[in-house]
């Protein structure tokens, strides 16, 4: 058993980013978890940094509640960040905009990474603290390095079950999003927790704007009494520009009257009427049913159509979410 006691320990800002805020019930819920039960979990740290556990370290500091420290050996920066995209993505309730930005993450840090390894002839249990690692960098010629960020893509793709497209998409999301962190820290979290709904080219060409800009529009986000609130609408307030990536401007728009041929949310539509009759007849079928009696096949056949319809529902709401 780990000694518990009281440490002080670094708390780096760009770890910090990577894990996901807790809601104010999730918080509250944590600190009366620790009061009953005390610290289970070791805060995980490197050289003395926390890399996993920042909620539970600021919560015992303040309660004067002991905790255990478990040290983990990393190779760099890089591959900390690894480390930590992977074990923020195996929590639940994520939401789809951070499970995004750490994908993004990941795939730029393993790129790094895999530059210096594929750089130096070593392998992954080879130590990269022995040789200038931005010479490294500027060494690997351009055709390796998309070669490099091609095979991490496409595993990375094959782990988080989406296209090696998606997660190269990923990673310019997670640029962006960093370099809006650099101009207005506190926009960021809304952005991950979905209060603030913003699209991908949106987030790219918000990234490009003057740090003043950011940051006014941080403002009026922060003062929202919605629950959420959209790029358009917090756009518009404060600038005459259109709510819209720099571009070419759009073809106007068909008068209310003119109704085209073709109806783009005619599919989505009749998915959406049909959905609730599968409802009901689940709810229908939960109060009739005894299930008591029914047969282990017959509840076999249910559940594996269940999940089957839950993994269907699960990668439509990502299909809407990637591409919008």
């Amino acid at each position: 058993m780990m000694d518990k006691g009281y440490r002080e320990l670094c708390i780096d800002a760009e770890f910090k980013t990577l894990i996901r805020p807790l809601r104010r019930d999730e918080y509250s819920q944590l600190e009366a978890n620790l009061v009953l039960d005390g610290c289970r979990d070791p805060i995980i740290i490197w050289n003395g940094v926390i890399v996993d556990g920042h909620n539970r370290y600021e919560i015992c500091n303040r309660l004067h509640i002991p905790y255990a420290v478990q040290e983990i050996d990393f190779d760099s920066r890089e591959d900390a960040i690894v480390w930590i995209c992977n074990n923020q993505l195996g929590r639940r309730n994520i939401t789809e905009e951070t499970r995004k930005y750490l994908i993004g993450r990941q795939y730029e840090a393993e790129k790094i990474v895999g530059f210096r390894r594929n750089r130096v002839g070593h392998n992954q249990y080879t130590r990269t603290d022995d040789f200038d690692a931005q010479d490294d960098l500027q060494d690997v010629s351009a055709n390796a390095r998309r070669e490099s960020g091609r095979r991490t893509a496409n595993r990375l793709g094959k782990k988080y079950h989406v296209s090696s497209g998606a997660v190269q998409k990923y990673g310019k999301y997670s640029v962006a999003l960093d370099t809006i962190g650099d101009k207005a820290p506190e926009l960021v979290p809304q952005i991950l927790s979905g209060n603030y709904k913003i699209s991908h080219d949106n987030v790219v060409a918000l990234s490009t704007m003057e740090a003043e800009e950011v940051q006014k529009l941080s403002q009026k986000v922060g003062h929202g009494a919605a629950p959420f609130i959209r790029y358009s609408e917090s756009r518009k307030d404060f600038t005459d520009e259109p709510a819209q990536k720099p571009g070419p401007k759009p073809p106007e728009l068909p008068a209310i009257k003119s109704i085209p041929v073709f109806d783009p949310d005619a599919e989505v539509t009749g998915l959406t009427l049909t959905i609730p009759s599968w409802t009901s007849s689940i709810d229908r079928t939960k109060v009739a049913a005894d299930f008591s009696a029914v047969s282990p096949s017959a509840k076999r056949r249910l559940e594996g159509a269940l999940l089957s319809l839950q993994g269907k529902a699960q990668e439509m709401i990502r299909a809407m979410k990637e591409d919008s």
